[in-house]
């Protein structure tokens, strides 16, 4: 679902921010038809091993494994500066794992160690908010818990809801995200292990199309460039004062 839902075009670059084993990876990279770069980034040595395993066992040339913490990772850096598409699927609870929770019956719920995914979820989420080409970023976990989910992606909109909106995807998919929680929790996905499968959340964030005022450059008396109407009326001051009033407003040409 993760890889369907960031859905990268051929030739993009693209981060995997939490990438062993390398599932995921592996599905983005099929989708790119082998093309561009995926970052598959892991900061745990074992697990990093493993995942260079799976990439190179499946043949997959268009991944880079990254053995590193994502949140070490400058978004300034030259090698990840144009990178478009980031998955963020952090470390989580689990507990929408059906083989575990058959064992705890889904009543074992450590607020604790709860509390202190989220935190780690938020930054690595926010984290990845911030490359400056990031055009579509996907968030997704494990987990059934309301915190680890919700609540982690409410808390991110709306501190960066200048510049990013929540995308409705999978739309077939029925059980969406708890509106009780904010109301675009409807346009995030929601599995629970009632649907026959594993719990699983999914939010994908777009960055907002900014209608930018196109203002044409105009000349004034021999191309000095303005951009606005007071511009106008103060170079035009400036330079009749300069020239003793030499030339009058009418001669100044706008187009």
């Amino acid at each position: 679902m993760s890889g369907t839902a960031l859905n990268p075009p051929p030739n993009s670059s693209v981060i995997d921010a939490c990438s062993a084993p390398g599932n995921k990876t592996l599905h983005i990279a099929a989708l790119m038809g082998n093309t561009g770069t995926v970052f598959a980034v892991e900061r745990d040595h074992k697990r990093f091993k493993r995942l260079k395993s799976n990439v190179t066992k499946h043949g997959a040339i268009n991944i880079t494994p990254v053995c590193t913490d994502f949140l070490k990772i400058s978004p300034t850096d030259s090698q990840y500066e144009n990178v478009t598409h980031i998955l963020v699927d952090p470390s989580c609870s689990g507990s929408g794992m059906v083989t575990e929770n058959l064992v705890n019956n889904f009543q074992s719920k450590n607020v604790e160690k709860i509390k202190k995914l989220s935190d780690l979820q938020k930054s690595l989420l926010r984290h990845a908010l911030s490359f400056p080409c990031a055009a579509r970023v996907v968030y997704s976990t494990c987990s059934v818990y309301t915190e680890e989910n919700e609540c982690v992606v409410k808390e991110i909109l709306e501190s960066h809801s200048e510049n990013w909106e929540l995308t409705k995807v999978i739309p077939d998919w029925a059980r969406r995200g708890d509106t009780n929680v904010f109301t675009d929790a409807h346009n995030c996905v929601k599995c629970h292990p009632q649907d026959q499968t594993n719990g699983f959340f999914l939010a994908c964030f777009v960055r907002k199309q900014k209608v930018k005022q196109k203002v044409k450059n105009r000349d004034f008396l021999g191309g000095v460039k303005i951009q606005s109407v007071f511009s106008v009326r103060h170079l035009a001051m400036r330079y009749r004062v300069k020239h003793h009033y030499k030339y009058p407003y009418k001669f100044i040409k706008l187009y």
